[in-house]
């Protein structure tokens, strides 16, 4: 990096004199969302995009709506849009963007906008800027929070005259996101291994080495009692004191399993607050449960233990404060309590709608199954306690890489520090190494692209079309047989369904590649063989992969769509059962299929009876866990 440039003063502050100060609005097309009826919603057709489908700064396809409307042409997402939220309920959601990094099927909502460029990599970084994010709060709404066309109009920026810096700069703070990403990812990968391993353990499914016996099963009334807690309110709290108060809503967002008293920053009450009403027994000890009785969704009931309490210390207000009748190992509690097979319990008594409680009458009802051992408690604390330190420490690792590329945008995104200059005839350094790949990533998008492209080759047949529902249950089958994850299909109508594949992932890089193409006819989307389809053969070779696609063959040659759908629905219940440590039956999993509001449709269907779901039992049983 380089920094001996000249500077000017502008209405952005000091730039480069190379540099301009322009409106935002100049450099491309601002266009408003889609405004669609809840008639026009459907459970299939164009995807709308919404502000729930940006998290972190990137699309993500969890919660979805699909209309079945006619729109403009160019209100058709396109690779390099800024997708933009320009009013919510939430003030601090204004502003949150995320760039359009394939080609999709999709539109976006009326809450929503979409800044068209040919500088939308760079513009995205700039969006994410303080020095957008200032000017959007200047000029959000006073009553309603949203920002409109005549405040982008407002917008100044700073902008490089070079296109090859623009370059420069968008690929390095991509970089940057790209670790940021990779670690967000892992941290996510951790806790959900951490998760499942409380379900194994704290079940007693999995047992520790050298543990074995029968575990104590009780309930909570004749484990707990019950002692006094406070209705003081945030206002009557502070960073100093004496005494420090447990709120209900630093356990419901802040605290974990555990509180750890000695090393976390928990509130005092106010001198002036008098708690001469509290005996000595009512403050709370190493051991004691704080249970959040109230929330606004299903996480009321979450709770901690209390470890390494040093001082005085009040259970606040909508919170119990449960102290065990007998000894349990330390922070034992903590993880069992929050574990699903405890909090579970919880759910048939919690009411209310907008907000969610549970009383102590109920609590009293449920019941604790744990190890009578000590030692086998704290055997399995440790466990746990050790994962949740790796992803403290993940989670710091995280925040320090944030606040660097935060850095990095301020200095780079107004010429404060400059790239070192690229003369005409080369490229950024991360534009080169990409175009020396002589293949694309080996990554699960593209392997997801090869094995669609695979599937295509091998199913595909003029007299017979081949459609998306088949595509994606074969593909899930496949997963199956490797494997592999399958976190991306979720219960859909149709069966399992991976929205990433098609919005994101394999489809679209396959249709980019000319591995395959898609068209359309009356009954939906048809998959046929692209151009560049022996390309992708050619990967499905150099991979090992091709022997996946002759198993497909050899099992599902001959096997109609709705055979598909059964088969890959009924795996992913048992799946599911097996998780829980269900028994697996037809009546499990028709119980499983009806508690699904996607699902339970399928159970009115011809091929889905009794005799039907057995069959596909022992089929999955056969293909699965040999």
């Amino acid at each position: 990096m380089v920094n001996h440039t000249e500077y000017k003063n502008t209405d952005v502050g000091v730039i480069p004199n190379d540099w301009d100060c322009i409106s935002l609005y100049t450099l491309g097309e601002l266009l408003s969302g889609l405004t669609y009826t809840p008639d026009d919603v459907k459970k299939y057709g164009l995807l709308v995009l919404r502000s729930s489908n940006i998290q972190n700064g990137r699309l993500r396809f969890e919660d979805n709506v699909y209309v079945n409307c006619k729109i403009e042409e160019k209100k058709y997402v396109k690779r390099g849009d800024l997708l933009i939220c320009v009013r919510n309920g939430s003030r601090a959601l204004i502003g949150k963007c995320a760039l359009i990094d394939h080609d999709y099927n999709a539109t976006f909502g009326a809450f929503m906008a979409l800044f068209r460029s040919q500088y939308g990599e760079y513009l995205y970084q700039l969006f994410s800027s303080n020095a957008i994010q200032e000017q959007i709060n200047r000029n959000c709404g006073a009553t309603i929070n949203q920002i409109t066309s005549a405040d982008f109009k407002k917008f100044l920026i700073a902008f490089p005259q070079k296109p090859k810096e623009q370059t420069a700069i968008a690929e390095v703070l991509s970089d940057a996101d790209s670790l940021i990403s990779s670690l967000q990812k892992l941290i996510e990968k951790k806790k959900a291994i951490k998760q499942g391993a409380m379900q194994e353990l704290l079940t007693g499914k999995n047992r520790l080495t050298g543990f074995s016996g029968e575990w104590s099963e009780v309930s909570f009334a004749d484990l707990f009692d019950f002692l006094p807690t406070n209705a003081f309110t945030r206002d009557q709290m502070t960073d100093t004191g004496t005494i420090q108060n447990i709120h209900y809503g630093d356990i419901l967002t802040k605290y974990g399993a555990c509180l750890d008293m000695a090393n976390t920053d928990v509130p005092y009450l106010m001198g002036t607050v008098s708690v001469r009403k509290y005996s000595e027994s009512s403050y709370a000890r190493d051991g004691d449960v704080i249970i959040a009785d109230t929330a606004e969704d299903s996480t009321v009931g979450k709770c901690v233990e209390l470890v390494n309490v040093r001082g005085k210390a009040l259970s606040g207000q909508h919170t119990m404060l449960c102290r065990p009748k007998i000894s349990f190992a330390p922070k034992f509690l903590g993880y069992y309590m929050n574990a699903e097979c405890f909090h579970n319990q919880m759910l048939p008594f919690i009411t209310g709608i907008k907000v969610s409680s549970i009383s102590k009458a109920n609590i009293s009802t449920l019941v604790l199954k744990y190890p009578t051992l000590v030692e086998e408690q704290q055997a399995i604390a440790q466990v746990l306690s050790d994962m949740d330190s790796e992803i403290k420490q993940l989670e710091k690792k995280l925040a320090k890489y944030q606040q660097i590329k935060q850095g990095m945008m301020q200095e780079l995104l107004t010429g404060r520090i400059r790239l070192a200059d690229v003369e005409e005839n080369e490229r950024p350094k991360t534009q080169a190494v990409r175009e020396k790949q002589s293949q694309p990533a080996h990554n699960q998008h593209f392997d997801d692209a090869v094995m669609i492209a695979g599937i295509v080759n091998a199913f595909y047949s003029e007299k017979y079309p081949l459609g998306r529902k088949k595509v994606q249950k074969l593909l899930y089958l496949v997963r199956r047989k490797e494997q592999a994850d399958i976190s991306a299909f979720h219960k859909k109508a149709a069966g399992p369904h991976a929205d990433e594949v098609r919005y994101k992932g394999g489809e679209p890089i396959a249709q980019k590649n000319k591995y395959i193409q898609v068209k359309r006819n009356e009954k939906g989307s048809c998959f046929e063989k692209g151009v560049q389809m022996q390309q992708a053969l050619a990967y499905l070779q150099d991979w090992g992969k091709q022997a996946d696609i002759d198993w497909l063959v050899s099992q599902f040659q001959y096997t109609n769509v709705n055979e598909l759908e059964l088969l890959a629905t009924v795996d992913m219940a048992i799946c599911d059962l097996r998780r829980d440590g269900k028994r697996i039956s037809v009546a499990s999993i028709k119980d499983l299929i009806h508690s699904n509001k996607e699902w339970r449709d399928k159970l009115k269907k011809a091929y889905f009876k009794d005799a039907d779901i057995q069959r596909a039992i022992k089929k999955c049983q056969d293909l699965f866990e040999s």
